[in-house]
């Protein structure tokens, strides 16, 4: 464990987040009901299915009849994985799952029709796209709800058991104590912030990823490489920007930014520590997904997926609050620095 002590304060590297974050839940171990309620909600509870609207799709396509052979083998390869997704998502999965915004959840990245030990569950079926966007509008905004009760759980204990240096937020948002109604307050304005980057990360996919997804196509008519190169281009060009916005939900919740600062703050931290940032970022995620493979061993069927939902729900909330750690050394390390500077 690489540390560090200057001027009062205990600077850890990322093998020293990672264990300190693991060391935070042993404490707490009340941090991962939440994430384990859920999965146990998706396994034995009822499911919301949109085969029958995708099977419109599915017969549409059928339908087509392209002269190319070529383009004919590519729609039958489009409605076997239109039949397959449709058979297997749950859409009560948008719930969780999502790192950093959501509780995390092993059964919501399982797309798996086969039942529970409780037997096969309740389906409730969309066949209509407005009934579809009532139920994802309402999951979309109380699995945001979820992920900031769980991660603003994360922030509370760290401030309580961290001597970090980092202020405790006030109802504006920018250092000071609360309590009362003024906590009441600064928690409102928090989830409010939460919502509104939550909500503009899906404007912003929504207008920039069909456009993205429109030029990689006419690449791909002019030549199956270009698209291909386009293809990694642009995921390349996701996983950089997503890397600079990793410490924005701690900054909101943890360092009690406003939504423009978090955000500056944090494409300011992962410029300057990218290397580091990198090096976190890829070994929690090879932590988490090396373990993921074994919780998902057992059958869905069999209660031994328990095992696999408490070792999930473990994993993920160690990792989690490693991160809100490691913005904090992030925070201290840039402070440092603009100390050195003046």
């Amino acid at each position: 464990m690489n540390r560090e002590v200057r001027d009062g304060r205990s600077s850890r590297g990322v093998i020293g987040c990672l264990t300190a974050g693991f060391e935070m839940l042993g404490q707490n171990l009340l941090m991962v009901a939440l994430p384990v309620v859920l999965d146990l909600f998706l396994w034995l509870g009822p499911r919301v299915s949109v085969e029958p609207l995708l099977q419109g799709v599915v017969t549409l396509l059928r339908n087509q009849t392209p002269a190319d052979p070529e383009m004919a083998g590519q729609v039958d390869q489009a409605v076997i994985l239109l039949e397959q997704f449709g058979e297997r998502f749950n859409l009560l999965s948008m719930l969780g799952g999502v790192p950093m915004f959501q509780v995390p959840s092993l059964l919501a990245r399982r797309a798996s029709a086969a039942g529970s030990p409780l037997g096969d569950p309740h389906v409730l079926s969309l066949s209509s796209v407005l009934s579809l966007i009532p139920w994802w509008a309402a999951l979309a905004f109380f699995g945001l709800v979820l992920g900031f009760l769980y991660l603003n759980e994360i922030a509370h204990q760290i401030q309580d058991g961290e001597s970090s240096g980092l202020a405790r937020p006030t109802a504006t948002g920018e250092g000071g104590g609360a309590d009362g109604d003024d906590s009441l307050r600064d928690g409102m304005w928090k989830f409010l912030r939460f919502v509104s980057f939550g909500l503009g990360l899906v404007v912003i996919g929504s207008l920039v990823l069909p456009v993205w997804v429109l030029i990689v196509a006419l690449g791909a008519s002019i030549a199956q490489p270009l698209g291909i190169m386009l293809w990694i281009a642009g995921l390349g060009f996701l996983s950089y920007t997503a890397l600079h916005l990793l410490f924005v939900i701690p900054g909101l919740l943890l360092g009690g930014r406003r939504l423009l600062r978090a955000i500056s703050e944090s494409l300011l931290l992962s410029h300057v520590s990218l290397s580091s940032v990198f090096g976190f970022v890829l070994l929690a995620v090879v932590i988490y997904e090396g373990l993921g493979y074994a919780w998902l061993l057992p059958h869905s069927d069999s209660w031994a997926m328990l095992i696999g939902i408490v070792g999930n729900a473990f994993v993920a909330t160690g990792l989690t609050g490693a991160a809100f750690l490691f913005y904090q050394e992030q925070v201290i390390v840039g402070r440092r620095l603009m100390a050195s500077e003046e």
